[in-house]
């Protein structure tokens, strides 16, 4: 995600996040902001100076503060601004496509989104190219389940008479059971209705699921489990690690900004259980257990404590400086969870 106002001012860090690697098939940028004009002219300046396939509002992100600027989820509470946002953009994007990504609501007592839909279906006249929805208010951030039956709703509320726009539904998928639950509440549906007329597209978003497991496609195209090996994890952080290098240079800064990155993936990376040490399939919901693993390795790879974090960062980047410190820029875990801070 990269906040508007920091593009326009230029900061490079923020400009960093905007570069498209060789090897991307698809590339997008989620944008966050709270006025029509200056996301209008943000987008404008993304669709000359990027290489982008699409470029998504960012209306569920429930970071404090992010919202107390009128951003993120803030913007579920000001339905005509948003749709001010979404015009202004759809204006400025002519050779991207626009996609919105929603919450349920501001709080899961009073959910909103199955009223915004409509209006955001009305109001794109055909320049929306998806809406995305995560299960979960603002308040919950990401307590508790996802809702997938809202989503469901929230797909079905748009106008009959209007053209569609493909819904996708985001939440709790952690494994290739998930994946099927999704796929078994569509066909609940589709036996007695159109397709069409269910709203919600067959696919979903994988977020926090493919941070813990980036092989989570793989498990869901075999439907099966993978025993990923620590070995395995480690380098594919040698490899993110060396793509930070390439992307942010190998100077100290950039060394500093690869190692930041590689530390907030951490605190989601530590969250996987080795399959091979369940007696049950691991839930997005469920706190993992600690664990002895099958190697020195494994059990660090395990630990939620954010000075072994540092650790592994210091097996692939070296030292850190003496004043080091580091703390999880998300506390996204759907169970209660200590404060995730380290001194170096």
């Amino acid at each position: 995600m990269a906040m508007a106002s920091n593009i326009q001012e230029g900061q490079a860090s923020e400009w960093a996040l905007l570069r498209r690697h060789p090897s991307e098939d698809v590339f997008g940028v989620q944008l966050a902001g709270n006025a029509p004009e200056l996301m209008g002219r943000v987008s404008r300046i993304l669709d000359h100076e990027t290489s982008t396939d699409f470029v998504d509002l960012n209306c569920g992100c429930p970071i404090d503060v992010v919202c107390d600027r009128g951003s993120g989820s803030a913007l579920l509470r000001k339905h005509n601004k948003l749709l001010d946002i979404v015009n202004t953009m759809a204006n400025n994007l002519r050779s991207r496509q626009l996609t919105v990504k929603l919450r349920t609501g501001w709080d899961d007592k009073t959910p909103s989104t199955h009223k915004l839909v409509p209006l955001l279906q009305k109001a794109s006249k055909g320049r929306i190219a998806a809406i995305f929805i995560h299960g979960r208010s603002r308040t919950q951030r990401y307590a508790k389940l996802a809702n997938w039956e809202y989503v469901l709703q929230a797909a079905q509320s748009q106008d009959p008479s209007l053209p569609r726009i493909p819904i996708i539904g985001n939440g709790d998928i952690l494994s290739w059971e998930d994946w099927h639950s999704h796929q078994r509440l569509l066909e609940s549906h589709l036996r007695d209705e159109d397709p069409e007329a269910v709203g919600l597209c067959s696919c979903a978003m994988l977020a926090r699921g493919a941070l813990i497991k980036p092989w989570l496609p793989t498990e869901i195209k075999e439907s099966r489990h993978v025993d990923m090996a620590a070995s395995q994890r480690l380098d594919m952080l040698k490899m993110f690690c060396n793509f930070g290098l390439e992307h942010w240079g190998s100077d100290q800064q950039g060394v500093n900004t690869t190692r930041r990155f590689l530390l907030e993936w951490l605190s989601f990376l530590h969250r996987y259980t080795p399959v091979g040490l369940l007696e049950s399939t691991q839930t997005m919901n469920q706190r993992p257990p600690q664990y002895f693993g099958r190697c020195d390795l494994e059990t660090l790879m395990g630990s939620s404590n954010s000075t072994d974090w540092v650790r592994i960062s210091e097996m692939l980047l070296g030292p850190v400086p003496e004043d080091f410190s580091f703390q999880a820029k998300h506390k996204s875990n759907s169970y209660a969870a200590e404060e995730m801070v380290s001194n170096g």
